[in-house]
């Protein structure tokens, strides 16, 4: 995405600054859009793989992971087609908000995960206050989406990334458990 802001700035710079999706419906950067978002869906399936611990917690990990994939995917698949008229612009803006609200939910579970609250609490923070934006950006109060965007992930990735690592050592500490027992 970073490569997309350098080959069209105008899209982050803009008085009324558009989402990270028009960088999908433009031939300079739809590709490495394209790129981006496919990298971040197997990225997530790949961690839901490596959450292999046989607790709960590691199956409500792997489900998040997995969930955030496919509404990530419809959000991908709907920019392609968003700019053809109303009706699928609103769509798209439609899977967008689905997908902001899910983060939110998504990052106050990851954050309640956690042991060490006090970094975890500040990422909180930056989550919500990044999808607030996004989606008063959607209802056309704010026009700072791609940075609203932007934080919101920022936030997230952070608490998603502190509470994989968390449970992917409880599936090895788990592993070498069982196989003491044996």
């Amino acid at each position: 995405m970073g490569v997309s802001v350098a080959l069209h700035p105008g899209y982050v710079l803009a008085r009324h600054e558009g989402g990270i999706s028009e960088y999908g419906v433009h031939l300079k950067t739809a590709l490495l859009y394209t790129l981006a978002w496919a990298v971040l869906a197997l990225g997530n399936m790949r961690a839901a793989r490596a959450c292999r611990g046989r607790g709960v917690h590691s199956e409500k990990v792997r489900t998040l992971l997995l969930s955030y994939c496919v509404a990530t995917f419809f959000v991908l698949i709907s920019t392609y087609f968003y700019s053809l008229d109303a009706v699928l612009k609103y769509i798209h803006y439609g899977f967008g908000a689905v997908l902001v609200v899910f983060m939110s939910a998504a990052a106050y579970w990851l954050y309640r995960q956690l042991t060490d609250v006090s970094w975890a609490r500040a990422a909180l923070w930056v989550q919500l206050l990044g999808s607030t934006a996004a989606l008063l950006s959607f209802a056309g109060v704010f026009h700072v989406l791609f940075s609203a965007e932007s934080i919101s992930n920022v936030g997230c990735a952070i608490l998603l990334a502190k509470t994989c690592s968390r449970t992917h050592d409880e599936g090895v500490r788990e592993v070498a458990v069982v196989g003491v027992a044996q």
